[in-house]
């Protein structure tokens, strides 16, 4: 059942490299028109104009900054992958092989796919600068690692919350993905509105912050100094290292809370 799986993700993945590459391909031609210019000095500015200059540095970590945010939507898409297998659950589970050790390999799978999709656009993006003259101002600044921990980190955490919300029962998998993006923008958006909502109130959206993926990555802004953090999470996750921890574990935990219930599914 795992070959079922792998071709799921193949076809994922192409539709996925269609997408990124004719966005790559949009930013290679506007890129190279006539007169274009670029300027890294003070954030990514692009114009059209009569003359040229080369970046003055450009950060890795807003490289992966963007790399990040397209592992993150793509790992959403996989993360209902047990939820598909339960309308035919009977089928699968006459395989000779434990069901908790089948869940096991399925989410390695799909983890795979991520790291896939998420060294795809990076790559992209290294291919796009080397071929304006810029490959030589790319720079290692000092958020690189942290921006690659945190976002392979909430597309993982992301992808576990899913998992265990959808194991363990048939259908609506499109549907949980849906409304969790859409609770995740609704529980950082009143979060950050301190002057709109009640202190009480407040107080138990940056809680429930602490399961919310988008937490823990949407702050980072782009800019000249790289991908960078500022605290939404109550002030004792507000750390690098705390936010890593965290995204990470909750994966852990929902994939592996996502196998229990994935097990338990009566057929």
């Amino acid at each position: 059942m795992t070959y079922v799986q792998f071709l799921r993700l193949r076809k994922a993945l192409t539709i996925y490299g269609i997408v990124v590459g004719s966005i790559f391909l949009f930013g290679l031609i506007v890129g190279h028109w006539p007169n274009a210019r670029f300027d890294f000095g003070h954030g990514l500015h692009h114009a059209l104009t009569e003359t040229s200059s080369i970046p003055k540095s450009i950060p890795m970590s807003g490289v992966l900054f963007l790399a990040a945010w397209c592992a993150i939507i793509f790992a959403t898409v996989l993360s209902t992958s047990l939820n598909k297998e339960n309308d035919g659950v009977e089928m699968v589970w006459t395989k000779p092989i434990a069901r908790e050790r089948l869940a096991v390999q399925y989410i390695g799978l799909d983890l795979s796919a991520i790291l896939v999709a998420f060294a795809c656009p990076a790559v992209l993006c290294i291919i796009a600068i080397a071929s304006v003259g810029g490959l030589e101002y790319l720079r290692f600044d000092a958020r690189t690692w942290q921006t690659l921990i945190i976002g392979l980190g909430t597309a993982f955490m992301w992808y576990g919350l899913v998992q265990a919300l959808t194991s363990w029962q048939r259908g609506r998998g499109g549907m949980a993905v849906g409304l969790s993006w859409a609770a995740a923008f609704l529980v950082l958006s009143f979060a950050e509105a301190t002057h709109f909502v009640p202190g009480p109130l407040h107080q138990i959206l940056l809680a429930a912050d602490v399961l919310n993926p988008l937490a823990y990555f949407s702050s980072y802004s782009l800019s000249g100094y790289g991908a960078h953090a500022s605290p939404v999470l109550p002030q004792v996750f507000a750390g690098t290292e705390m936010r890593s921890i965290l995204t990470w574990s909750i994966g852990f935990l929902g994939c592996a809370g996502a196998v229990g219930g994935w097990k338990r599914l009566e057929v």
